[in-house]
């Protein structure tokens, strides 16, 4: 299989956010999310709800992968994996019941099901080989989130008519 490309790899959060963001499975998931939400867009009235259901079972795939990873523990990791993948087969029922209702159709379908089929095959490598990892006693703590040292200190001019904050009401 050819390297994973990643849709979203040049915004400004991608390029901030540490850890998971690395995770194939978590970017196959996050560009699944976003391949969605473009086409739930179009969904007419009486299809809101539907809609919505398929936004909220796609964002929960990325969301519990990048949450399971932060945790900072194998088993919790672990079971945060088997939620996002319980979150990928809702929102498979719900590409079929778009399929039989000509929803989604043609080449969106096809795109649809080869980023789902991607996503799918991606978080099942991940958690065979974070199992692996539990079974075997290799997990590494190193992994989990780290933030870069970050410089938050800013220079800041105030304004002449306002040198101080006012301070805060007193409370009787």
């Amino acid at each position: 299989m050819a390297e994973y490309q990643y849709g979203g790899k040049n915004t400004q959060t991608f390029q901030k956010l540490h850890g998971f963001k690395k995770i194939v499975a978590w970017q196959a998931a996050s560009d699944l999310n976003f391949q969605v939400n473009q086409l739930v867009k179009h969904f007419g009235p009486g299809y809101f709800k539907l809609a919505d259901q398929m936004r909220s079972a796609a964002t929960a795939v990325s969301a519990n992968i990048a949450e399971g990873y932060c945790s900072g523990s194998l088993p919790n990791y672990v079971r945060y994996c088997n939620v996002a993948r319980g979150s990928l087969g809702e929102l498979g029922s719900y590409i079929q019941d778009c399929e039989r209702g000509e929803l989604i159709t043609g080449n969106d379908l096809t795109t649809l099901i080869k980023q789902y089929s991607n996503t799918s095959f991606f978080l099942d490598r991940l958690l065979q080989s974070l199992i692996k990892k539990e079974q075997d006693g290799t997990w590494d703590k190193n992994y989990w989130v780290k933030e870069e040292q970050a410089d938050y200190l800013i220079d800041i001019e105030y304004d002449a008519e306002f040198p101080e904050f006012p301070e805060s009401p007193q409370v009787p």
